[in-house]
């Protein structure tokens, strides 16, 4: 299943990256206090960087050149 939708616009996109920070620095709270400072901090930008390299390497349907691909 793709991260987003085929049919998903800038706004909805947008909201579902903001979505997903703010569960990722809910859960670096909880990991800062059971690993500690250094392990919950790395842990919670190895996960931000995760999910904004998929929100850049997903194409767009305007990405697509050759139109429709059956």
């Amino acid at each position: 299943m793709a991260y987003f939708q085929r049919r998903m616009d800038g706004i909805e996109r947008g909201g579902k990256i903001a979505a997903d920070v703010f569960c990722v620095l809910l859960l670096g709270v909880m990991a800062l206090g059971c690993l500690g400072i250094l392990s919950g901090i790395i842990a919670s930008v190895l996960v931000v960087l995760g999910v904004l390299t998929i929100d850049y390497f997903t194409a767009d349907p305007d990405d697509h050149v050759a139109g429709v691909i059956r």
